[in-house]
């Protein structure tokens, strides 16, 4: 399993465009074949701080979501609504095997 954690700042008056645009991003992510989980968790401290929890197969699948027109647009319209770029850190999963 291939684990990807997605720190993402939002700006304050930009969080219900954020959420619409990675609404279709989750949505078309769950579908894909090599996906286990793709959540969108907001920091309870800091309501503008969200996390992208996004679980694959591997990383053929973590590639080939990269590929994908919601992620592409998604990326696309990301930047006008961030304060920085997005923090990533890559896991390989232990468990669940």
């Amino acid at each position: 399993m291939h684990v990807t954690l997605v720190e993402i700042n939002v700006k304050q008056d930009k969080v219900d465009e954020f959420l619409e645009v990675f609404r279709a991003n989750h949505l078309g992510a769950i579908n894909e074949p090599g996906n286990l989980r793709f959540d969108v968790l907001r920091d309870e401290q800091v309501p503008t701080r969200f996390y992208i929890y996004e679980a694959y197969k591997d990383e053929q699948a973590v590639a080939a979501h990269k590929q994908t027109p919601h992620y592409l647009q998604c990326v696309e319209r990301l930047e006008a609504l961030m304060t920085g770029p997005r923090k990533k850190t890559t896991f390989i999963g232990v468990m669940p095997a």
